[in-house]
């Protein structure tokens, strides 16, 4: 299984979606490896709902410049963009077997694939 899934969000203005599918952060690995394979350039939501839940800090935003990600943009977002919630849910949806495998509380999960 893939430690994440990247979607884009619009094409014209470069934003993409990124979602945990494990307990392993995508930020931390990004940062480690100083490279973000594949994006180059654009803004990116994490999503990491299999990480944190549906707690205030589910939603991440950053910028990734040159296939890096800039260390002084990542910050919690509340998400106003529909787009990501409807791409978000519909992820959880077909890929319920992440969020069953997950630690995450049962409340939680039926939350995520509802």
């Amino acid at each position: 299984m893939e430690k994440y899934s990247v979607m884009s969000i619009s094409e014209e203005k470069n934003e993409y979606l990124i979602i945990a599918n494990t307990y392993e952060n995508p930020i931390n690995y990004f940062l480690a490896e100083n490279r973000v394979p594949t994006i180059e350039n654009g803004n990116v939501i994490f999503d990491l709902a299999i990480i944190n839940g549906m707690n205030f800090n589910r939603f991440i935003s950053a910028t990734v410049r040159n296939h890096r990600l800039l260390l002084n943009t990542i910050q919690p977002v509340a998400i106003q963009n529909c787009e990501v919630v409807k791409k978000s849910r519909s992820y959880f949806q077909s890929h319920r077997d992440i969020v069953e495998h997950s630690v995450l509380p049962d409340a939680v999960k039926y939350l995520l694939v509802k």
